[in-house]
């Protein structure tokens, strides 16, 4: 297996944790799952999704690499979750590569937008509680730092080319008992984890959340991006969504009382950005990665 880069950054990260580290771990303030039985429907006979689901990372693990890696620097050891090329390892373009593997360095670590309270990849935000429900005739999904994506299930057409979001522009449809959500228009500026996986603005992401149980939901995503990747991959969650055993944590998700804190003595930041301006002499880039589609008159 080839080198996929240091994992030096973990030093940094490990004084993020309280901020960061997804729910489990956290849990045991909610009342535990519902015994698993008939899969929930609604009206129209397709499987109900609502309610909060936990979070399915453990401690520093796949919140911060996405492959197969070994514990070590305040990172727990974890499985690639990788299931697409059958190797688990993330087919990166040769320039991408060394991209992701330069944001690893912890003298990069500032450049990563979560640590500026900035939003989550919609990958990313599966290491954390989750809270979905119906609105409109569409599925919005609650989750971290007061994140709400909107599953626009009235259309199959995506946004203009010109209108660019932090998560994309998302259109859903169900295959059976399977919600498939499809999603363009990325702005190029998220990260996958804190190691630094990415994809660029021009790429087509689709998730499927199947229901495979009265509270279960298998997740995978499939990222589609030419100009990173050598070819489509996917990932999954490094366990099953689990509804109603974080009920608490995920409740704070739509309650306005709860904030986000994220700036509030965030000391660590500053060091971050002493240290990246120490290394480089300049201060920290903010443009997005990967070349954007032309406007389509």
């Amino acid at each position: 297996m080839r080198t996929r880069g240091c994992l030096s950054i973990a030093v940094v990260l490990v004084m993020l944790a309280p901020a960061s580290a997804p729910v489990s771990g956290q849990r045991g303030g909610g009342p535990p799952p519902e015994p698993t039985g008939p899969i929930p429907r609604t009206a129209d006979g397709k499987p109900d999704l609502s309610g909060g689901f936990a979070g399915t990372g453990s401690g520093l693990t796949h919140s911060t690499i996405l492959e197969e890696h070994g514990a070590g620097l305040g990172i727990r050891a974890g499985r690639s979750l990788i299931i697409d090329p059958p190797d688990g390892i993330i087919p990166y373009q040769p320039w991408a590569l060394a991209e992701r593997d330069r944001r690893r360095l912890d003298v990069n670590a500032y450049e990563d937008p979560v640590g500026h309270c900035e939003p989550y990849d919609i990958g990313r935000l599966h290491s954390f509680a989750q809270r979905i429900v119906y609105s409109g005739g569409n599925i919005i999904i609650l989750a971290q730092q007061h994140t709400t994506r909107v599953v626009h299930m009235n259309r199959r057409e995506h946004l203009p080319d010109s209108i660019r979001l932090w998560q994309g522009d998302s259109v859903g449809w169900w295959e059976g008992d399977t919600l498939v959500v499809e999603t363009t228009n990325f702005n190029g500026k998220t990260r996958m984890a804190l190691g630094g996986d990415f994809y660029s603005a021009n790429a087509t992401v689709v998730e499927r959340f199947t229901m495979v149980a009265g509270n279960t939901i298998n997740w995978t995503m499939t990222i589609t991006d030419p100009y990173v990747f050598t070819r489509p991959w996917t990932m999954e969650s490094s366990a099953p969504m689990t509804r109603g055993s974080d009920a608490n944590r995920a409740q704070r998700l739509i309650d306005p009382e709860w904030e986000h804190d994220c700036h509030e003595g965030n000391i660590v930041l500053r060091r971050m950005k002493n240290l990246y301006e120490q290394a480089h002499g300049v201060s920290p880039p903010g443009e997005p990665i990967g070349p954007r589609p032309a406007v389509k008159p």
